[in-house]
């Protein structure tokens, strides 16, 4: 770990990567959180154990983490459509009607991942049918998981998760205690990103947190803490394999089934490695989650620069050894 330190060292003092966090579970426990270079241009302070990261889609393992909670609990049934639970999220389309919370949990709704001018909000194959990344439909899920409980997503999340996991310097709204400890991001050539302050919480990309804030969770993922056996099993149940191809999102059903990963009810899955799996990706600002459910190692990190999933290649062969095909099909390169 050592030699990993100084090679991190020296990258962010080449400012390829201004500042980066990462924390890691060895056999369940985990360990000190390790931090690097600074918060950004904002902040030449460096960055430390509490500095706020944007986590991008690491907020939806959170999200489903709460959504099969309520599901135990009888309150969000997972398999009936959401079009029954909160009203009609995708205008003048039936097949979406067929939309459940299973759907979006597995990447299966058939919506876009983010609503553009050449993809409108609309499905583009039966709900069910395949795998493509879309995170536009986390938003119809969060609506119904608001209108079962009459709460909003942030008290959901307040209360279920950070809360008991002692999760503090975490949220999915900005907080105005973050403003003197965060990070801002950095594109590829190092151009700063103006800092977004989310009002309202967004299901699949608004969590602001620390490496050792979001460790807790996969710790708690890990040794299936506010499921039981059962669900927390079915969590990580292969559903639907991904798709071969440049991109995760593929509305049109071009490339072949990727037979290495899978996904589950908000993980992406490496079967045969018996890991699961995230990545995040806000202007800006990379994060990567991965653990190994028999080992119990894990590893996180949050990075302020486009560059942090090329990571990958560094921090995997140290924290949680193996091959992981995930790095393949999301095809990160080399630093």
């Amino acid at each position: 770990m050592h030699a990993l330190e100084e090679v991190l060292e020296k990258l962010v003092a080449s400012r390829a990567i201004p500042g980066l966090a990462f924390a890691t579970l060895h056999a369940g426990r985990l360990e000190a959180a390790r931090v690097f270079g600074v918060r950004g241009s904002h902040d030449d302070s460096p960055v430390d154990a509490h500095t706020v990261f944007e986590a991008a889609s690491l907020t939806k393992p959170v999200v489903s983490f709460i959504a099969l909670q309520l599901a135990e609990e009888g309150l969000l049934n997972l398999n009936a459509p959401l079009f029954e639970i909160c009203g009609e999220y995708v205008p003048n389309d039936a097949r979406a009607r067929q939309i459940t919370a299973l759907h979006v949990l597995s990447h299966t709704s058939g919506l876009p991942n983010i609503v553009r001018e050449d993809a409108p909000l609309k499905t583009y194959f039966s709900p069910g049918e395949r795998f493509s990344y879309g995170s536009s439909a986390f938003a119809w899920l969060q609506s119904a998981m608001q209108s079962l409980t009459g709460m909003s997503l942030e008290a959901l999340a307040q209360q279920r998760v950070f809360r008991p996991l002692e999760m503090h310097d975490s949220s999915l709204e900005w907080q105005e205690r973050f403003a003197s400890n965060h990070a801002q991001g950095h594109e590829w050539e190092g151009e700063a990103v103006p800092k977004r302050r989310v009002a309202t919480a967004q299901a699949s990309w608004s969590l602001l947190t620390t490496a050792t804030d979001y460790l807790r969770f996969v710790q708690a993922v890990q040794t299936a803490q506010s499921l039981t056996p059962q669900m927390h099993a079915r969590w990580f149940e292969p559903v639907v394999h991904v798709r071969k191809g440049e991109n995760a999102e593929d509305l049109r059903g071009i490339n072949p089934p990727n037979e290495h990963v899978a996904w589950g009810l908000g993980w992406g899955l490496e079967p045969s490695q018996h890991c699961f799996f995230h990545w995040g990706h806000n202007p800006g600002f990379r994060a990567y989650v991965l653990g190994n459910r028999t080992t119990q190692d894990a590893v996180v990190w949050f990075a302020n620069s486009a560059r942090g999933l090329r990571l990958a290649h560094l921090l995997l062969l140290k924290t949680v050894p193996g091959e992981h095909p995930s790095v393949q099909w999301l095809q990160i390169g080399q630093l």
